[in-house]
């Protein structure tokens, strides 16, 4: 038995594909992971043995995540890419800022990409100019020209990645045009991946696609449940707009509610800072404090 390093890029009914070079093999886990509920995740860095030769091995270890989502279930993401899209659908500012604060919370980089520039240029160049102006790396882009997808795939690079946001904003066509092939698996693994979906009436959960950068892209329908789970005051601190302007403030503690001589409000005022922005701030804010009522 050989025992190497490899990174977890696909998971099917409890089998592991390990990338390790240029090679993926098709994995089980050792049952002592799952007993100590450590079953790895696509995005896992672990420890597999394999025999000289073969395709197939077993998952020993799993290395130390930097960060974990749950839905969908991927590990040590480099960067969320927040989908929007100018029309069809129109697009929900308020869960796009709740999700690049909850990304925030868990130190987990985001990247503003607004999709359908060719239904409205002029609006989706709105949208990607009000999230740069915050503090976000930001662009306009249409997977159905091609528009900008060159600009996002240089973005991200070598990050590993995960698309998120609203349904029909066009994350699978984003996917299929940023990803440079599918799974570079053998074909023995292939047919026993094949039997065992068929077999189990399941299908692929995340799977890692290869960027042409180097980087991984999920190949997942995207984020369908997070929660906010936070201290209220720490909210204001996930706004890289209020934390440039917040040293202004005459109090330290200021929260940019309801105190006195608050510049981060005076920006707010002034158009500096986007009013819609602020707004969807008290409005998370807000519900914050009504959670944290009902806890205590």
């Amino acid at each position: 038995m050989k025992e190497a390093t490899g990174i977890v890029v696909s998971v099917v009914a409890g089998y592991y594909f390990v990338e390790h070079g240029d090679k993926v093999y098709l994995c089980r886990g050792r049952g002592r992971l799952r007993r100590a509920g450590a079953s790895p995740l696509a995005g896992d860095i672990v420890r597999f043995n394999f025999d000289k030769g073969a395709e197939t091995g077993v998952i020993e270890a799993v290395e130390p995540r930097r960060n974990q989502l749950q839905r969908p279930a991927v590990a040590n993401v480099d960067a969320v890419v927040v989908v929007l899209a100018p029309r069809s659908p129109q697009p929900d500012l308020y869960t796009a800022d709740k999700l690049l604060a909850h990304l925030s919370f868990q130190g987990i980089p985001a990247v503003v990409c607004v999709n359908k520039s060719d239904l409205d240029p002029g609006g989706a160049a709105r949208y990607a100019e009000l999230y740069r102006k915050a503090g976000y790396p930001a662009l306009s882009c249409s997977a159905e020209t091609g528009q900008g997808l060159e600009q996002l795939s240089a973005l991200l690079g070598a990050r590993t990645v995960v698309l998120a946001g609203q349904s029909g904003v066009g994350k699978s066509k984003i996917t299929s045009a940023l990803a440079v092939g599918e799974l570079a698996v053998p074909l023995q693994v292939g047919q026993l991946s094949a039997k065992i979906e068929r077999g189990r009436q399941t299908t692929r959960q995340v799977s890692l696609l290869p960027l042409a950068g180097g980087g991984k892209i999920a190949d997942t329908p995207g984020f369908s449940v997070f929660e906010l789970d936070m201290d209220s005051r720490e909210l204001h601190r996930m706004y890289p707009e209020f934390l440039r302007h917040a040293a202004g403030c005459k109090f330290s503690s200021c929260l940019h509610i309801h105190e006195p001589d608050c510049a981060v409000k005076e920006y707010v005022r002034l158009g500096e800072i986007a009013p819609g922005r602020y707004n969807n701030y008290l409005r998370i804010y807000q519900e914050l404090r009504e959670r944290e009522a009902q806890r205590y």
